[in-house]
C-alpha cells in the first residue's frame, strides 16, 4: 500500500487522450486521486481542521469523530494524527480490505456498523458516540458545510488551469456522494463562467436527487460504488447549481476505471471510471470545440482486494450489499 505522505498541493488537470473520440468535445479530468492518501478526502480534511481550530471548536488532544466508506477515514486519520487528534471512524461493514488498513495504519479506530444500514446508521452511531464521550467532536462531512467549501480551491485550480489553456469550460459533470466535491467547483465555474452547464451524477440503485427532481418515489439499493449514493439527497449538494442529473450503473464506473488503467495511464478508482464514463457520453452529444470537465476521486490499489467489483458476499446474494 502507498505511504503517499506530504501535504495537499494542486493536482493535474488531465487532457483524456488515448480515450478521446473522435468528434466529440475534449474531456479534462482533476486528478485528485494523487493526494497524499490517494483520494480527494486530503483537500476536505485538512481545510476542516484548519477552519475548526481558527474558530476555537476543535483543539490538539481531542477525539475526532467522522462517518466514512474509506477514503475521508484515511484523509481525516493522517492530518488527524500529524496534529495530536485521537480519530475515530464509524464505517459500514464491508468496504475494501485497503481501506481499513489504511485508516487503522495512521493509528485510527474503526467502529464499524451494519451493511444494511450503510451511512445512515454510520452517522446515528457517531452522534451517540459523541453524546456518551465529552471532548470528542464529530465533523460530519454530510452536513458540515466546511466540506463544499474546501473545493473552491479545486475550482480556482481549474479555472487557472482553463486559463493556462487558454479554454474556457462548457460542461462540469461530478458524480455525488456527500455533495461537496460538486458544489464547491460548481460554486467557483459558475461565477467565472455563467454560460457553464453543470450535471451531477448519481448511481442509478441509489439516486435520491434524480428521484426528486423527476417526482419518483426514492428507495436506496445496494451497489458498487463506494463514496456515492449515501441514500439521501445530501446537504452539502446546493441543488441550485445543479443544472442537470445523469445516471450511470456500477458496471460503468468499473469498465471505465480499467480503461483509464489501461489506455490512458490513470491509476484510479472506480467512482472516477463513472466520472469519466458520464463525461465521455455527454461530450459525443457535444460539438469537438466544446470543453467537459470531471474529478477523478480515488487510486485503483484502494480497490484490489475486490478487482471484479463485487463484494466477498455477491455470489452468495446475487448482488453487492453495503
Amino acid at each position: 500500500m502507498p505511504s503517499h505522505q506530504g501535504p495537499v498541493k494542486p493536482t493535474e488537470l488531465h487532457e483524456l487522450t488515448h480515450l478521446a473520440e473522435p468528434g466529440a468535445a475534449r474531456i479534462f479530468a482533476k486528478c485528485e486521486f494523487m493526494n497524499p492518501t490517494g483520494s480527494h478526502k486530503d483537500r476536505v480534511f485538512s481545510y476542516m481542521l484548519d477552519e475548526l481550530e481558527k474558530e476555537g471548536r476543535i483543539s490538539p488532544g481531542m477525539t475526532l469523530v467522522e462517518c466514512s466508506t474509506g477514503n475521508g477515514g484515511a484523509a481525516l486519520s493522517r492530518v488527524g494524527r500529524d496534529r495530536g487528534y485521537k480519530i475515530a471512524i464509524i464505517m459500514p461493514a464491508g468496504m475494501t480490505e485497503e481501506r481499513r488498513k489504511q485508516i487503522e495504519t495512521f493509528g485510527a479506530t474503526i467502529i464499524e456498523t451494519s451493511q444494511d444500514g450503510f451511512l445512515l446508521e454510520s452517522e446515528d452511531t457517531a452522534r451517540q458516540y459523541i453524546a456518551d464521550h465529552p471532548g470528542s467532536h464529530f465533523l460530519d462531512q454530510s452536513t458540515n458545510e466546511l466540506n463544499w467549501r474546501s473545493w473552491r480551491s479545486c475550482g480556482h485550480e481549474i479555472v487557472a488551469g482553463m486559463k493556462e489553456r487558454g479554454l474556457v469550460p462548457d460542461h462540469f459533470i461530478c458524480s455525488v456522494g456527500t455533495g461537496g466535491t460538486f458544489t464547491g467547483i460548481a460554486d467557483v465555474l459558475k461565477a467565472e463562467y455563467p454560460d457553464i452547464v453543470t450535471t451531477a451524477v448519481e448511481v442509478d440503485r441509489s439516486a435520491a436527487l434524480y428521484a426528486k427532481r423527476k417526482g419518483l418515489p426514492f428507495e436506496h439499493h445496494a451497489h458498487n460504488m463506494m463514496g456515492l449514493g449515501p441514500g439521501k439527497v445530501p446537504s452539502n449538494l446546493r441543488e441550485e447549481l445543479v443544472d442537470e442529473v445523469e445516471l450511470i450503473t456500477g458496471d460503468d464506473g468499473w469498465t471505465t476505471m480499467k480503461r483509464l488503467i489501461a489506455e490512458e495511464g490513470l491509476f484510479t478508482g472506480p467512482t472516477a471510471g463513472g466520472n469519466i464514463f458520464a463525461a465521455q457520453r455527454l461530450a459525443r452529444t457535444l460539438p469537438p470545440e466544446q470543453v467537459v470537465v470531471t474529478v477523478l476521486f480515488d487510486a485503483a490499489w484502494k480497490y484490489f482486494s475486490i478487482w471484479d467489483g463485487k463484494y466477498r458476499d455477491y455470489e452468495a446474494t446475487g448482488e453487492r450489499t453495503q
